[in-house]
């Protein structure tokens, strides 16, 4: 099929895809691996002939028990990331043939929200869509399938940012030898919670049950993770699941940047993670943060942050925040 996303068919309001994908309901929660349908924000997909572009639509909602809208009603950007993780897998199975038996390990992210306005949430929920180019890795094998996956992604017609994940999808087998790669010793108790945890609104939350961090000195935070948690542990791990490191990471930035005023008055815009190895849920994981580095956006303020079990490093992350103060309503 040929589909056409000029500018021209933007400003008209006559996007093909608005008539190619549809809204009206999920695709199948086993094509995410999500274990409730609630948690799958994905509604439709289509691949362009003969390329690797595809098109996902998404329905982010107005509100949700982890990724909430902030104090100023931005849609949480955590989502734009459980979004896109959502999307790669779904086009991993339904446009190659990705056995749903395989394995799926994240090794890097990033993500920027070039236009914020567009993800302050109002009287319905935002229509996104995902256009984005799929590059499977050379050397494909029925034990190992990798990927590069690049996103442009627009809200109720309007391009509001970019995002790309690389991936690697794996047999049981092969999981096995890669998890167990870096062991770690472990302690024998899972994240305990041995200090009162941060208040939500240092970190940038609303809602007190999504705090992950407690402070334990200058840019340094313990990590606390309930396995029993309905968001950070959708369907169950057998590690630390990156997206709450990811969340960690967000709100170590939150928290590091109190000092210039009300957490709950920034935006995430930028963030890019990278993945070292597994985290165990028998161990404790610091997550450590300082200002300033390299990349950010101008306006944003950065910090560059580390979540460290052991002597390992598990992830690093450099992340950008801007006031809402400057994000100016159209």
């Amino acid at each position: 099929m040929s589909i056409s996303t000029s500018p021209a068919a933007r400003r008209a309001g006559a996007e093909p895809w608005d008539r190619l994908l549809t809204y009206d309901q999920t695709v199948s929660r086993t094509l995410v691996h999500r274990a409730a349908v609630t948690e799958v924000f994905l509604t439709d997909g289509c691949r362009v002939e003969d390329t690797e572009r595809v098109l996902i639509a998404a329905q982010w909602p107005r509100s949700h028990a982890l990724y909430e809208p902030d104090t100023a009603g931005f849609s949480d950007p955590v989502l734009l990331v459980e979004t896109v993780r959502q999307a790669a897998i779904y086009t991993a199975h339904r446009f190659h043939e990705v056995p749903l038996t395989h394995r799926f390990i994240f090794c890097d992210l990033d993500f920027q929200i070039e236009d914020p306005v567009l993800m302050r949430v109002d009287g319905k929920p935002l229509r996104v869509l995902l256009d984005g180019r799929f590059t499977p890795d050379t050397g494909q094998s029925t034990k190992r399938f990798g990927a590069r996956f690049e996103i442009a992604l627009d809200i109720d017609g309007q391009r509001c940012g970019r995002a790309s994940v690389r991936l690697l999808a794996v047999g049981d087998e092969l999981y096995d030898t890669l998890r167990h790669r870096h062991p770690v010793p472990a302690d024998g108790s899972p994240f305990r919670r041995l200090r009162t945890l941060l208040p939500p609104a240092e970190v940038g939350r609303v809602r007190p049950e999504n705090v992950l961090l407690s402070n334990s000195g200058p840019g340094t935070y313990e990590m606390h993770l309930d396995t029993g948690h309905p968001g950070y542990f959708e369907h169950a791990s057998d590690h630390v699941p990156g997206m709450a490191l990811v969340e960690a990471f967000r709100q170590a930035g939150h928290q590091l940047l109190r000092g210039y005023g009300d957490p709950g008055t920034r935006l995430m815009t930028t963030c890019e993670v990278g993945f070292d190895c597994f985290g165990e849920l028998d161990a404790p994981i610091t997550i450590q943060g300082s200002e300033g580095a390299d990349g950010a956006a101008p306006g944003d303020r950065p910090v560059r942050l580390r979540a460290v079990q052991g002597e390992r490093t598990l992830a690093r992350a450099t992340c950008g925040y801007r006031p809402h103060s400057t994000v100016r309503a159209r």
